[in-house]
């Protein structure tokens, strides 16, 4: 079987996680090639250079490669600058490879890869295959005051890589649903296929030493861990503490920790105020629970287990997520989750046995499921063995092995061959 081309311009599964953009496609890219890798099967990833030093070619697994190629300048730029890189891209991967069909396929992640990939499947004459995790549509559809709309030009892009890949790749039935209705893709060529987990990274830990190295001996822990940026909500959850702590509805003392750094949307959204962390950590001064909310950054994954782990609830507030895929890490941890009833979201977290997803997302709400949560030990033990249940059942084993049922199809013949628009 000739290798896979994995295509994932911005997210490189090599880069630094919890900084900038870098996130779950980050993860998602990473965990499936290395899984891929295990069974014998080569993958070749193609992904912007974002620094200057190291090689051109980094071995990620036994079986695959990224090839960072140097287009643009070697740091980290906004989205809107890649878009105008998007012809270089495509002809720097072309050009890095000698052979004219080394490939059995083409799997892009993200629109920007996606226009790459339309023209990658015409020069190397192979199936496309292109996962989204973000639609413009859906985050417009469902933005929070102050954050910035995706550019007409992203759905254009996005509308013909629905019309013209071979199959689409969602990581949930609401992705899949979104697909459908709100760019027209065909049922018949949409298919669902889950993210997983690492139950060896994501387990239960014990963070005595962390819990005494952040003061919080004897305290009830709250986490939120995300992109800073007005789509993950991290201000409804501000408040929704605020009111707890005001209230007195939990009886024991109180902290919050936000993991996560800006995005460049929420350097933009709030750049008077210094981004969004700095508008958050403004928004706490004048709520008065500055001292009880720790801002540590961003972590890599093992950190970020035993911040998981450590927490009594991690709370996702998002406006919109394909899949949301820190919940499922938290319940992997064993630590019960409150989130927004937003794309995949409720398929990880059961609401009422692993915890609670809200349509609403006003703070008094919140903040209501967070204090039954910590105040009743039984529910709290109950949500927390049945949320450990709930993650073993999203492995990266059986992500692969839907993905190979996948690669595996035939081409859609309903396709005709056409550019995409850009």
């Amino acid at each position: 079987m000739k290798p896979l081309a994995i295509v994932s311009m911005h997210a490189s599964p090599i880069a630094p996680l919890g900084a900038g953009e870098n996130g779950g496609m980050n993860v998602y890219v990473r965990a499936v090639c290395e899984e891929l890798s295990r069974r014998g099967i080569a993958t070749e990833i193609f992904s912007r250079r974002v620094s200057p030093k190291g090689p051109d070619r980094v071995r990620l697994a036994e079986h695959s490669w990224v090839r960072q190629l140097e287009v643009g300048p070697p740091e980290e730029l906004d989205k809107t600058q890649l878009f105008d890189l998007l012809p270089e891209f495509t002809d720097a991967v072309l050009q890095s490879v000698d052979a004219p069909a080394p490939f059995s396929l083409v799997h892009s992640h993200y629109w920007l890869s996606g226009w790459v990939a339309a023209r990658l499947k015409d020069a190397w004459g192979v199936p496309w295959f292109h996962t989204a995790h973000t639609l413009a549509r859906v985050k417009n559809e469902r933005a929070a005051s102050g954050a910035v709309l995706e550019p007409d030009h992203r759905i254009a892009v996005e509308q013909a890589v629905v019309r013209n890949s071979d199959r689409l790749i969602a990581s949930s039935l609401e992705e899949a649903a979104d697909l459908q209705r709100l760019y027209g893709a065909s049922r018949s060529r949409v298919s669902v296929v889950p993210p997983g987990v690492d139950l060896t990274v994501f387990r239960p830990r014990r963070t005595d030493r962390l819990r005494a190295r952040l003061g919080l001996e004897g305290a009830r822990v709250i986490v939120f861990a995300g992109r800073l940026e007005r789509l993950k909500g991290a201000e409804t959850l501000l408040r929704a503490f605020s009111l707890l702590v005001q209230t007195g509805a939990v009886d024991q003392p109180l902290a919050l920790v936000v993991i996560g750094d800006d995005s460049h949307n929420g350097a933009v959204e709030s750049r008077e105020l210094g981004g969004e962390r700095g508008r958050l950590q403004a928004l706490a001064r004048s709520l008065g629970v500055e001292s009880q909310v720790t801002f540590v950054g961003p972590v890599a994954q093992v950190g970020l287990a035993e911040y998981l782990s450590l927490a009594d609830v991690c709370v996702v507030p998002s406006y919109s997520e394909s899949f949301g895929l820190v919940a499922l890490e938290a319940e992997a941890c064993g630590t019960p989750v409150v989130a927004a009833r937003v794309g995949g979201l409720p398929s990880v977290v059961k609401d009422g046995l692993t915890g609670y997803t809200l349509v609403s997302h006003d703070p008094a709400h919140y903040a209501e499921r967070i204090a039954r949560i910590l105040q009743d030990d039984e529910l709290h033990r109950c949500f927390s063995r049945r949320s450990r249940l709930v993650a073993t059942q999203f492995t990266w084993a059986e992500t692969v092995d839907r993905l190979l049922v996948e690669y595996g199809r035939p081409a859609s013949p309903e396709l005709q061959p056409a550019a995409v628009a850009g």
